[in-house]
């Protein structure tokens, strides 16, 4: 396992922090979802530089929305009161009412269904609904910010699309060198059709977080560069207690994979806020290793984790860099 990405964000803005990572990261993934236009070019120009001083021609990650929904522009919180409204809408200032800008999330949804959001960290019962809102009572609460993501374990709301935001990271990326692009949410690899004439001869990522996508594996591994187990929204979309049996399934298809697979989602989570992985961590690292990943792919770990420097010193101590 050799291939090490790791995300970019406010956690890891210093320069001797970043510095450190380029040392061991084989990328640097930044998520199109949180970033305008102006600090997307902000984040390339300065990685740009940090593959001068670094010395190491590591590749830049566009994870694109694709068919991901996600919440509007909302306060960061740690909780949510007891009852919310999501309303078709781009920003929120007031905590209870959260926005959502995909309309297909009101015309699917029903009241009685479940809504999680922000990698099932919450989860929304709907009580009603009207053509733009829906009321819902918080049966799981938890921290919800900007951006996050919005799923059902019944349905996926979208169909694969390249959003304004996701052509406008392309564009302003396309003249970079050795940029990669990761799509969300892809279910059976036609979404290639759609990206590939926006992104030309750029590595192209399929992220697996349906379970659809299961289904058509060899079809997706065809017409993608690489793939990613997600396990983040995956285990949102299928329930926690499909995940263990999704990613048994996964595993069991490597070996007839032509393209290299990494996992993601709360690889080392622990470490958002401890400086050491739990003991399950490292087990599962070891089983990952041995079952052909061909590496991973770290998020809150160090985007927004308070215990960066000993994520980069566990990595060097595993990897041995």
């Amino acid at each position: 396992m050799a291939n090490l990405i790791l995300t970019c964000g406010p956690a890891c803005e210093n320069d001797d922090l970043l510095l450190r990572m380029a040392g061991i990261a084989t990328g640097f993934r930044l998520n199109v979802a949180h970033l305008s236009v102006e600090k997307l070019t902000v984040w390339l120009d300065r990685l740009q530089i940090l593959r001068r001083q670094s010395g190491r021609n590591f590749s830049i990650v566009l994870d694109l929305q694709g068919a991901k929904v996600r919440i509007g522009r909302y306060p960061a919180v740690a909780s949510l009161p007891e009852q919310v409204v999501l309303f078709h809408g781009v920003e929120s200032e007031c905590i209870d009412r959260i926005p959502v800008p995909a309309e297909s999330v009101f015309k699917q949804t029903s009241p009685g269904d479940q809504l999680v959001l922000n990698d099932r960290k919450v989860i929304l019962q709907v009580i009603s609904k009207t053509d733009e809102s829906l009321l819902a009572k918080v049966v799981q609460n938890g921290a919800l910010s900007s951006g996050k993501g919005l799923n059902s374990p019944d349905r996926v709301f979208e169909l694969a699309r390249a959003t304004e935001n996701d052509r406008q990271a392309i564009e302003c990326s396309r003249a970079r060198a050795n940029v990669a692009y990761a799509v969300s949410f892809i279910a059976d690899g036609n979404e290639s059709e759609i990206f590939r004439p926006l992104v030309g001869d750029s590595h192209l990522i399929a992220k697996i977080e349906q379970r659809q996508a299961m289904l058509n594996l060899a079809q997706i591994d065809a017409k993608f560069d690489e793939l990613w187990l997600c396990r983040g929204d995956l285990g949102a979309e299928a329930g926690l207690k499909e995940l263990g049996r999704l990613q048994q399934q996964f595993v069991a298809e490597l070996p007839g994979l032509q393209k290299p697979a990494l996992i993601a989602g709360e690889v080392l989570g622990s470490m958002v806020a401890s400086a050491f992985p739990s003991r399950a961590e490292i087990v599962q690292l070891y089983d990952c290793c041995q079952a052909g990943f061909a590496g991973l792919v770290l998020s809150d770990e160090t985007a927004c984790g308070s215990q960066v420097a000993a994520v980069i010193d566990f990595l060097e101590y595993w990897f041995d860099k």
